[in-house]
This record gives C-alpha cells, structure tokens and sequence, in this order.
C-alpha cells in the first residue's frame, strides 16, 4: 500500500493507504482506508472511512460513517446528521459533534461531546471548567446528548437526556432527566437528575 501526505490545497482519491497526513485544506468525495490517519488541517470527506489509528488535531468533517480502533480528537471532529462513529477506544479533548450515533468499548473526553447516542462499555465524558481554548472557540460549555447507554459511566459537565448503565457517576455541573442503573449510583450535589429508575444502590463518591 501507499502512504500519502498533503502540505497545501488538495484531493484525496479513493482506495486503500497505509498512511494519510493532511496538513493543508483537503477533501475527499470516495471511501477511504488506510493504517493511520493524521489530520492537521482542514479535511471534508464525503465517503466512508476505515482506520486503525483517526488523529485529528485540526477541523475535520464527514458526510459517512467512520469506523476505526482508535480515534484520538484534540482538534474539532463533525459527522453529519445519520453517520456513525464506531471505534474501539475514543479519546477527545476537543469536540466531537454528530447528530447521529457514536459506538466505543472505551470512551474518554476531556472536551465536549454533542451527539444523538451514544453507547459503549466505558464511557467518561468530563468537561472541564474552564475548557480548553478549541471548545472556547466554538462557545461550547457543555457536552448535550440524547441517550448514554452504557455498562461503566462517568459524567461531568454534561446535558442529557436519559442515561442508562450499571455504575454511574453523575459529577458536578449535570443536568439528566432521566437515569436507569441497576448497580452502583452517585449524583454530585451540583447536578440535576428528574427521574432515577432501576434496582440501584447509592454510593458516596
């Protein structure tokens, strides 16, 4: 396979890579696969993209669905209403925005997460104050999602509709309205919760 790399303004063709660096404007319309995948640009890609290793430390957007082990996010990352974001292990400090679906065994944010759904087996989305001049930059204070769905969660700094798990944590600055735990339960003070349901214990943290 080949490996490619883009310093200016350019396309990305279709096909299979071992690696793509992207450190210009840059844009894709055909699926793309390839090892490892380094975004420090600006990329728009119109087809689906398979990887071992997604970094991206620019502003990236997707029309398709992305499948990866790893996604590492210290820049901005969209998907566009409907796409999936399916991956081993996520690790954001910047922004992840989707209207659709993310999926990830392991999921660690440090920044902010804006998305439809999201499940996986270890979910800790922390949005810290004060936040990180990327999500300063977009006026983003706090993660907003619909459903978490998961077996371990961990919250701060997040907006969501209904949370689901076996052990969750609910830390400071949260607003649920609704969460099902059938195991361990811990609400922060400074957080809302409007409805708990379940066979749940509550913890001191």
């Amino acid at each position: 396979m080949k490996g490619l790399k883009l310093e200016g303004v350019g396309r990305v063709s279709g096909g299979e890579y071992d690696s793509i660096k992207l450190q210009g404007v840059s844009s894709c319309s055909d699926n793309i696969k390839a090892e490892d995948i380094e975004i420090e640009g600006v990329f728009t890609c119109g087809g689906e993209v398979e990887a071992g290793r997604m970094y991206c430390q620019g502003v990236a957007d997707f029309k398709s669905n992305i499948r990866a082990k790893k996604v590492i996010v210290s820049g901005v990352f969209n998907l566009k209403e409907g796409a999936k974001l399916e991956a081993a292990e996520i690790s954001c400090e910047g922004v992840i925005r989707t209207g659709g679906e993310i999926y990830a065994d392991l999921l660690r944010a440090d920044g902010c997460i804006t998305a439809r759904e999201v499940y996986g087996d270890n979910i800790t989305i922390e949005t810290h104050f004060p936040v990180n001049r990327i999500v300063k930059l977009f006026k983003t204070t706090k993660s907003d999602i619909k459903l978490i769905e998961a077996t371990t969660i961990k919250l701060s700094g997040v907006t969501a509709d209904t949370v689901n798990g076996t052990d969750i944590t609910i830390g400071p600055n949260c607003k649920i309205n609704s969460i099902d735990c059938s195991g361990a339960l811990y609400v922060d003070s400074s957080s809302t919760v409007e409805n708990i349901t379940g066979n749940y214990a509550r913890r001191e943290y």
